[in-house]
């Protein structure tokens, strides 16, 4: 009977598949961070989530990604400074920050 138990038990624990960790597990255990300047050359029809493409780097931005407008709006063309951690998809930016309007 406890073998039973035992073998049920297991069953149920693989069934429901592994755990999964939050954004900020994720970000506690990342282990390259990245600090870069470069122009936005893409956004994502929702501009603010989504893929961004900042110097030909694929720039992941979330709704957790803070961003920074003092200086310009965003827009293909502005210049900005990207800080985040590579991720198992790519860049995960933390902070994104306008440092210049769009260049003609």
């Amino acid at each position: 009977m406890k073998r039973a138990l035992f073998l049920l038990a297991a069953v149920l624990a693989l069934s429901t598949g592994p755990a999964q960790a939050d954004d900020d597990d994720d970000r506690e255990h990342h282990t390259s961070s990245a600090k870069f300047y470069g122009t936005v050359e893409a956004l994502p029809p929702s501009v603010r989530n989504g893929i961004w493409w900042v110097n030909g780097r694929e720039v992941i931005v979330s709704p957790r990604t803070k961003i920074k407008e003092k200086r310009g709006s965003i827009a293909v063309g502005a210049y900005v400074k990207v800080e985040g951690y590579l991720s198992g998809i790519g860049l995960a930016a933390d902070e994104i920050e306008i440092k210049g309007s769009r260049r003609h």
